[in-house]
């Protein structure tokens, strides 16, 4: 599923005194296949464009579609559409754990699929059930019949995540996806992340502060400010311009900060700043490997 907003914008509270424009003219392409990283100040207007992707927000002016939807200003909406978009564009949002509020994690994981697919049959729901959880990390077996609460902090966020894939989604959206974890729980669940791209979900869109995170884990990023994107590209061609993300208040990944004090000191390095690569460079340059 492609998606594509071109002139999106969106305004809170639009007739009162305390109106607040959010969006502010969007164009963006992200593609299928994409893990693709949205960055950008608190405000610039991240949270509420990924909103827009699965209807959660009308869109009020400006075109976007989605794969075949399409939820542009103007055009009639079908709530059956709309309900199929939303098992398609799986949306995760920031602390999912707090969500949990089933007495198992079967019923937890089961309530999206049978909300969106009432007339599977209860071994089908099963089936998906198992995959999801599976996809995720978990032992089916050992964690269906336990309370989500029995659970840790990181298995409560995979059974959250587990939630939005069952219903098998071609999208899957997450809003800052590692926030609260520790080192070692942010790098399984991005693993996790990767994995579930290869096996099950065409495209991953993470929304994020963490500029280590998305450069490390994205082919393409886009940069919100004041409402607007003012740069999309490969984390390589980002990151390669300190100037510009300094200009609009972000920092740089820590690999992209070491290339600019080496350059800073009349030694240059080419690399794409992850991690493998940069120590390559480094080594290359330095080592003659």
């Amino acid at each position: 599923m492609q998606i594509i907003s071109k002139g999106l914008t969106y305004t809170y509270n639009p007739k009162t005194e305390f109106k607040k424009t959010a969006l502010n003219g969007v164009d963006l392409e992200i593609n299928e296949g994409d893990f693709f990283g949205i960055i950008g100040q608190t405000g610039s207007g991240k949270s509420t464009f990924i909103q827009h992707l699965n209807g959660l927000i009308p869109v009020q002016n400006g075109t976007l579609t989605v794969g075949e939807y399409n939820l542009s200003s103007g055009v009639k909406k079908d709530k059956k559409a709309l309900k199929t978009l939303r098992s398609k564009v799986g949306m995760v949002f920031q602390y999912p754990e707090y969500q949990l509020f089933a007495e198992t994690v079967y019923d937890d994981v089961a309530f999206g699929i049978k909300n969106f697919f009432p007339t599977l049959s209860e071994e089908e729901v099963e089936a998906s059930v198992e995959n999801a959880l599976t996809l995720v990390g978990l032992n089916y077996n050992e964690v269906k019949n336990k309370s989500p609460f029995e659970l840790s902090g990181g298995q409560k966020r995979r059974v959250a995540i587990a939630g939005v894939l069952v219903t098998k989604p071609e999208v899957l959206i997450l809003d800052e996806p590692v926030a609260g974890l520790d080192p070692n729980g942010k790098k399984q669940l991005l693993k996790i992340l990767h994995d579930i791209h290869f096996k099950s979900v065409k495209t991953i869109i993470i929304v994020s502060h963490d500029m280590d995170e998305v450069c490390e884990n994205c082919n393409k990023i886009a940069v919100f400010s004041e409402g607007k994107v003012v740069e999309c590209n490969s984390p390589e061609l980002l990151f390669s311009s300190a100037k510009k993300l300094e200009d609009l208040r972000l920092d740089l990944p820590i690999t992209a900060k070491i290339t600019e004090k080496l350059k800073e000191q009349g030694v240059e390095i080419e690399t794409d700043y992850k991690i493998d690569d940069f120590i390559y460079a480094v080594k290359k340059r330095y080592l003659n490997i």
